[in-house]
């Protein structure tokens, strides 16, 4: 009995802890007349806070989009 106990615990801890390793990478695209500029930023953010980061820094000549990935890139 306690062998199950111990497996269910298990199991309900490891979506948690792969949540966890997942950050938010929002990268914006600024195209010019000579140039196109991407910028990569990391945060610690759930999907729905990631999504609105991207689009509150989305305007004029900015594109950004975010998601959520184990492999962010912050070259800020």
């Amino acid at each position: 009995m306690l062998g199950k106990i111990v497996t269910i615990t298990l199991l309900a801890f490891s979506p948690a802890a792969l949540a966890e390793q997942q950050q938010c990478q929002v990268e914006c695209t600024r195209v010019t007349l000579r140039e196109t500029i991407v910028t990569r930023s990391c945060y610690d953010l759930d999907a729905e806070q990631c999504a609105l980061v991207a689009k509150a820094d989305t305007g004029g000549q900015q594109t950004c989009r975010g998601y959520l990935t184990t492999n962010c890139v912050d070259d800020r």
